[in-house]
């Protein structure tokens, strides 16, 4: 009788213990926030280049620059990077951090892509921004993140561009570009 006892103890103690594992392993998840940033330098093209016939203030001068953000550059990412369970992607604010003097954005557009693929996994546009020091062009915020998600999941760096066009010509402009993100490790997960 007591082998009968001992067994359903037994028994049902190893019930619970496997039906708690996912309970356990929730335990021992750690949750923080990271900024994932690069900055993309531009320089809209010289007046020479634009072979566009209309007016001095209908002009538009070409630009592009871009950037890789290297997600292990972040030191609490690093740390955890092999047991990384979830990625959650909070906003991605694009900031005007130095210019070289003041300019119109007609028309841009930012490309995150993965950098080891080169696919495109997301891209959004601006137009008629008066660029100055400090202003972000861009906030997104609770828009379908999946296949930068993906990428992330796959250990991929992503590679940020930004192009588009300037009412000047040869301005240098500096965009601050900073992906926000809450990271969910298991401190167990090999």
């Amino acid at each position: 009788m007591r082998k009968i006892v001992s067994l359903s103890i037994l028994l049902a103690g190893g019930l619970l213990m496997f039906s708690s594992c996912e309970k356990i392993k929730d335990l021992t998840d750690v949750d923080f926030d990271a900024d994932l940033k690069a900055d993309v330098v531009t320089m809209s093209e010289p007046e020479a280049a634009s072979t566009d016939l209309k007016a001095a203030s209908e002009r538009s001068y070409a630009f592009e620059g871009s950037a890789v953000i290297d997600p292990t550059s972040d030191s609490e990412i690093n740390k955890y990077w092999k047991k990384i369970r979830q990625w959650e992607i909070k906003k991605i604010v694009v900031k005007v951090k130095n210019i070289s003097k003041n300019a119109v954005l007609k028309q841009g557009q930012l490309e995150i892509k993965d950098e080891s693929t080169g696919d495109v996994l997301f891209t959004e546009e601006v137009q008629d921004v008066q660029l100055t020091n400090g202003l972000a062009v861009l906030t997104i915020s609770g828009t379908y993140w999946g296949e930068v998600i993906s990428a992330l999941d796959s250990k991929h760096s992503l590679e940020v561009v930004i192009s588009g066009a300037l009412d000047q010509p040869e301005v240098s402009v500096t965009y601050g570009v900073v992906i926000s993100v809450k990271v969910t490790a298991n401190i167990f997960n090999k």
